[in-house]
C-alpha cells in the first residue's frame, strides 16, 4: 500500500504511441483513473494555480482570450534544458499535489494513474507498482502518423527523445507489450489485475 494513502496506487506508462490511453480507457469501467496531461492541462488553464505562477514569472505568451498559447510555451521549454527545467520544477509539485488530493478522495482499494514520463521526471516513488506499456518502433509510428496525423518524421523524432523503452520495462513491476489487437492487450491488462491482487493476498 501506498506511503501516503491506505489503497494500492499504480502508474501506467509507456512512450508515445505504445497503447497507454487503451488501458486507461479500459481499467475505467473498474477503477478509478487519473490523466496526469489532463491535470496539467487544467493547472494551465486562465486563473489556474499553475498560470498564475507562470504568469508571474513572465514564461507565458496569452492569446486575446488571456488563455496560454501552448505552442509558444512548448517552444519555449524545448528551446533549452534550462527553460524545461524551470517550466518543471513550478507544474510538477502541482500536479503531484493534484494527484494526491484525488487519491485520497477515491473510496477504492486500488487506483490508476496514467503519467506518460513517470520515469523521466523520477516519479516513482510515488507508486506501489507501475505497470508498463511497449510496442515495437515500426507499431509505434504506425499509431502515432494513423491517429496523431505525425508525419514519419514528427513520429520519430518524439520517440527517440524519449526514455528507452528498456531503461522504462526494467524499473517497472510489469510489462504489458501491446504489438498486437486491442483484445490481445485487454487480456494483458486483466493477467496484470490477477497479478496485482495475487500480491495483495
Amino acid at each position: 500500500m501506498s506511503k501516503l494513502s491506505e489503497k494500492k496506487v499504480i502508474g501506467i506508462t509507456g512512450s508515445m504511441g505504445s497503447g497507454k490511453s487503451e488501458i486507461a480507457r479500459y481499467l475505467k469501467n473498474k477503477f478509478p483513473v487519473l490523466d496526469c496531461d489532463q491535470v496539467n492541462a487544467d493547472l494551465l488553464k486562465k486563473g489556474n494555480l499553475g498560470y498564475q505562477k507562470l504568469n508571474e514569472m513572465n514564461i507565458i505568451e496569452l492569446d486575446s482570450q488571456g488563455q496560454i498559447i501552448k505552442e509558444k510555451l512548448a517552444s519555449y521549454m524545448f528551446s533549452c534544458d534550462q527553460n524545461r527545467k524551470q517550466v518543471e520544477a513550478i507544474l510538477h509539485p502541482l500536479i503531484f499535489e493534484k494527484m494526491h488530493e484525488w487519491i485520497q478522495k477515491e473510496d477504492t482499494p486500488i487506483v490508476f494513474v496514467e503519467m506518460p514520463l513517470l520515469f523521466e521526471i523520477s516519479a516513482q516513488k510515488h507508486f506501489d507498482s507501475i505497470w508498463c506499456v511497449v510496442a515495437d518502433l515500426d507499431v509505434a509510428l504506425s499509431r502515432l502518423c494513423t491517429y496523431r496525423n505525425f508525419t514519419r518524421e514528427q513520429a520519430l523524432a518524439r520517440l527517440v527523445s524519449q526514455m528507452n523503452p528498456e531503461e522504462k520495462m526494467s524499473q517497472s513491476n510489469i510489462v504489458l507489450r501491446n504489438n498486437g489487437t486491442v483484445a490481445q492487450l485487454h487480456m494483458q491488462i486483466e493477467d496484470a489485475l490477477k497479478e496485482e491482487e495475487s500480491h495483495e493476498n
